[in-house]
């Protein structure tokens, strides 16, 4: 039962369940399709595929964004790129499923499946502390001290409206800055880079908000890993489109 293996990430009023097209641009039975497939997977394959970095762009950076206007830049998971960010939730599903995967679907996770994935970190030996209570020292958060030196690093320090390009930055523990994708290693846990921290990510949860229905997962560069850790969920509404709001593709 996996909402008992995960319980310990689980919150209560927090569901995999449809709300809305407005919320995920799915249809009632296209998000339950796609729930089918996603359990198959878990079920008969083992478990999913999930981005190694959050979402990004890699010719020029987003600086808004629009609940009536499609993005038309290209996603690509890979180091180094500027986070996709300035997406409504709907807009983020439509972008993860038409990325190029094959026999095989991608879309946002479920809520499940974020659950899911700090349950295999935990497995694999990091803290459930570290995952659920305070994750500050592995993720771009607002009180992190960390110097990187990473030769394609681009990093804001103005909310992402303009980037710096270098080969090294540091800061103190009371700077908010938003970095490129797989900025350092020191982010990361088996791999998989900015899980907490850098921006939010949009889920397919339902937070059962009648004006803020869209779940987002895993903290951002804003706030501090002690209140918004790896396990964290905060709630939007179907047309918030922001600078701290990505996104990350799985595949099964």
């Amino acid at each position: 039962d996996l909402h008992t293996y995960t319980n310990d990430y689980r919150k209560s009023g927090w569901e995999d369940t449809y709300s809305s097209d407005a919320a995920t641009g799915l249809t009632s039975e296209q998000y339950t399709q796609l729930k089918q497939k996603m359990l198959k997977s878990v079920y008969q394959n083992g478990g999913f595929y999930i981005g190694k970095y959050e979402t990004g762009i890699e010719d020029a950076p987003k600086t808004s964004g629009s609940s009536s206007t499609a993005p038309t830049e290209t996603p690509v998971i890979k180091p180094n790129v500027y986070p996709y960010n300035f997406v409504i939730c709907s807009q983020a599903q439509t972008l993860a499923s038409n990325m190029e995967h094959g026999d095989r679907t991608t879309s946002l996770l479920f809520g499940v499946q974020w659950d899911l994935t700090l349950k295999y970190l935990e497995t694999k030996g990091t803290r459930q502390a570290d995952l659920k209570t305070n994750s500050t020292s592995w993720g771009n958060y607002w009180d992190n001290a960390w110097n990187i030196t990473n030769a394609n690093l681009k990093y804001s320090t103005d909310h992402g409206e303009n980037w710096t390009t270098a080969t090294e930055n540091s800061k103190t523990s009371n700077e908010r800055i938003l970095l490129s994708t797989g900025a350092d290693e020191s982010f990361s846990k088996m791999g998989i880079y900015d899980l907490a921290g850098n921006v939010w990510e949009w889920t397919l949860e339902y937070t059962s908000g009648t004006y803020v229905p869209c779940a987002h997962r895993g903290g951002s560069y804003i706030g501090t890993g002690s209140d918004i850790p790896a396990s964290s969920r905060n709630s939007n509404a179907t047309t918030g489109a922001i600078n701290s709001n990505g996104f990350r593709c799985v595949l099964y």
